[in-house]
């Protein structure tokens, strides 16, 4: 990996040529590693001009929880790229409502026969992410749980993942972030020819997908210098200082 900062004399030079550009950022990963989230998107918004430079988030959160707080001036993309609002653009995966219906249902469900009690304080809906807090020695409930979920998934969108202290439902393998990237790429402005220049910030494990689409059009960015695994990302910014400095800079174009 490269350090981002230093190919801003390139970044330059590829940005004179006038060709459409995309900034998008995790902003998950944004609020792990303390950046100041009002001034963060304040800089977004400023920085936005299409059709030249657009800027914009990916959340876990979905739409509902995202439109009232971020500004309307940038790509807003809600339940992990599932449903996507832009200054001058619109989408949404065509069976988001379906995914949505079937969560709040299976949500219902585990109300209904494990309790309504323990579904408040161990199920947490958010996006297109149902997550189940799992409570260690309590197995007689954990079989339940998985009866519940072979039960009640089949012949749907969802499917299930289990890990040390939660199961997650999730939908199934049928939209990522390279998808994601795939379409907003689609959804810009291309001019005389050329497709935008794209920037992808992120650090999530989920964020490898979008590296792997967005190095065949521009610049995945790692949010952290070193992240103990392999990543697909080509560059990094080290700390809060480097990405304010990279964002001041596109700021003076």
């Amino acid at each position: 990996m490269l350090p981002l900062i230093k190919e801003i004399p390139r970044l330059k030079r590829q940005l004179s040529q006038k060709r459409t550009s995309c900034l998008l950022f995790n902003l998950d990963e944004i609020k792990k590693i303390q950046v100041g989230l009002p001034g963060f998107l304040d800089q977004l918004r400023s920085i936005s001009r299409p059709p030249v430079i657009y800027t914009g988030i990916i959340s876990r959160n979905s739409q509902t929880i995202l439109l009232p707080e971020l500004p309307n001036t940038i790509i807003i993309a809600g339940s992990n790229g599932f449903e996507i609002d832009g200054p001058c653009f619109s989408w949404k995966f065509p069976q988001l409502g379906m995914i949505y219906h079937q969560l709040e249902h299976f949500q219902n469900i585990l109300a209904l026969e494990i309790g309504p009690g323990w579904a408040k304080t161990n199920v947490c809906l958010n996006g297109v992410e149902l997550t189940i807090t799992i409570q260690t020695g309590d197995e007689y409930r954990q079989e339940a749980l998985m009866s519940i979920i072979r039960r009640e998934l089949s012949d749907t969108h969802l499917q299930a993942e289990r890990l040390p202290e939660m199961i997650r439902i999730y939908p199934a393998k049928q939209w990522d972030k390279r998808l994601f990237i795939s379409k907003i790429v689609s959804l810009l402005p291309h001019s005389e020819g050329f497709g935008p220049i794209m920037f992808y910030f992120g650090a999530d494990f989920s964020d490898e997908a979008a590296f792997r689409e967005v190095n065949l059009h521009g610049y995945s960015v790692l949010l952290r210098e070193n992240i103990g695994r392999k990543t697909g990302a080509q560059y990094y910014l080290r700390n809060n200082q480097e990405l304010n400095r990279l964002l001041i800079w596109f700021n003076s174009l």
